[in-house]
């Protein structure tokens, strides 16, 4: 099949601009692909799950949106592709390889019955080169001389735009670190339910379930014990990691009570941009990556867990419904 036309993104700057500065959405909003066209695609774009990031959903009927790819969809949102820092779709993830993942350029899977159609992308967006400064606080009155004879008023002026940068930056991974906390709540949650899980079969549940359904519990049984250790592994990375006190924060999070706060110019302030744009996509980086192992978790672990022991349980029902219209029947 023809990959359809699609029209060229708009410039750098208005993606960033686009994706960047958008608030988060209040409901699914219909995106249309192409000028005058009348396919369209769900979007949901900075969630509370992945508010770095958006959501997207084909349309039941599949028509409209035959054939597109996310390489071609993500430009409409304002996000470029290389971007991307992973994708996932059904239950599986997939690296967005700064863009060179040939799956960004397979057509969209339809919606699948009983599946969550939802794709979850995570956006690592770069900064701007610009950007719109709200008015600033005055600086200090003391002046500032350039060695280099530029005036005091040019460098109070690129003080104040770094100075803001910095509190942009820390506001964001103030948001992400926000979200970090509940979702290690639901990591916590998570593994309580697996380890309720994971246990023996009980004597009717042996008794009742063939070789296969035995085989299926063993095997959803390493997929509990494996996605525990994952859950386990994610939630320690987060209290001993980076966003704790043991990591990079109370550092970023001096310099901005002291400086960033109060807009006192302070040397190294342009070092210091990197470093809080570092602990950004760090934080990003690992909330991705909690995500992941919950989503994971819950597929691969609790579902499958859940759709074998189901099963057992329905044939220990039907077991005990026919000794029960056998007694009925030799009672009578």
């Amino acid at each position: 099949m023809n990959q359809p036309l699609i029209p060229k993104p708009p410039p750098d700057s208005e993606q960033v601009l686009g994706f960047l500065f958008r608030p988060p959405s209040q409901t699914w909003e219909q995106v249309l692909i192409g000028d005058g066209s009348k396919r369209f695609v769900w979007m949901w774009f900075k969630p509370p799950t992945v508010p770095q990031g958006l959501i997207i959903r084909v349309p039941e009927d599949n028509s409209p949106a035959h054939g597109l790819t996310l390489r071609s969809v993500l430009p409409f949102a304002g996000v470029d592709p290389t971007w991307v820092v992973m994708w996932q779709v059904y239950g599986m993830t997939y690296p967005g390889m700064n863009g060179t993942n040939p799956l960004l350029d397979q057509s969209i899977p339809a919606p699948v019955v009983g599946q969550d159609p939802s794709i979850v992308i995570f956006v690592g967006a770069p900064q701007p080169s610009f950007m719109p400064i709200p008015p600033m606080i005055p600086l200090a009155s003391m002046p500032i001389t350039s060695p280099v004879g530029q005036t005091a008023t040019s460098i109070q002026d690129n003080a104040a735009e770094v100075l803001e940068r910095l509190d942009i930056e820390w506001n964001a991974a103030m948001d992400v670190e926000k979200d970090l906390d509940r979702l290690r709540k639901m990591l916590v949650d998570m593994m309580s339910r697996l380890k309720s899980l994971n246990r023996d079969l009980n004597p009717d549940e042996r008794l009742y379930s063939s070789r296969e359904d035995k085989q299926d519990w063993l095997d959803a049984r390493r997929f509990l014990r494996d996605s525990d250790n994952r859950l386990r592994a994610a939630v320690k990375e987060f209290d001993i990691g980076d966003p704790s006190s043991a990591g990079h924060k109370r550092y970023y999070e001096g310099l901005h009570a002291q400086f960033v706060v109060p807009r006192v110019p302070f040397d190294g302030m342009e070092q210091a941009l990197i470093g809080f744009e570092f602990y950004r996509k760090l934080l990003t980086t690992l909330h991705g990556k909690m995500n992941s192992v919950y989503l994971a978790a819950q597929s691969n672990a609790e579902r499958r867990a859940q759709m074998v022991l189901a099963r057992i349980a329905n044939k220990v029902r039907e077991a005990s419904n026919k000794k029960t219209a056998l007694g009925v029947v030799m009672d009578g």
